[in-house]
């Protein structure tokens, strides 16, 4: 998705969380109209900079998933659960 955030920009509510860099791991918005990312489109974005594949985990659940606002949350979709 080119240019995905500019796409859906006027769908979204202005607490919505956009994360730098991560553009390519967004898969819509929810109807709440906040943004709906992919946890393992997010785990590629991390890897091709770099990471691997524990690292990201690491830092997903850390600094994406540890953002929690009491007033709004992200939603991510997980399609390869890994047990």
């Amino acid at each position: 998705m080119e240019n995905v955030v500019e796409e859906i920009r006027e769908s979204l509510t202005d607490e919505a969380i956009i994360f730098h860099g991560c553009d390519e791991a967004i898969i819509g918005y929810d109807n709440r109209r906040f943004v709906v990312y992919s946890y393992d489109k997010l785990l590629e974005v991390f890897k091709n900079q770099g990471m691997t594949e524990d690292e990201a985990i690491e830092w997903i659940d850390f600094n994406v998933l540890g953002i929690m606002p009491q007033h709004y949350t992200i939603i991510y979709e997980h399609t390869n659960i890994r047990y």
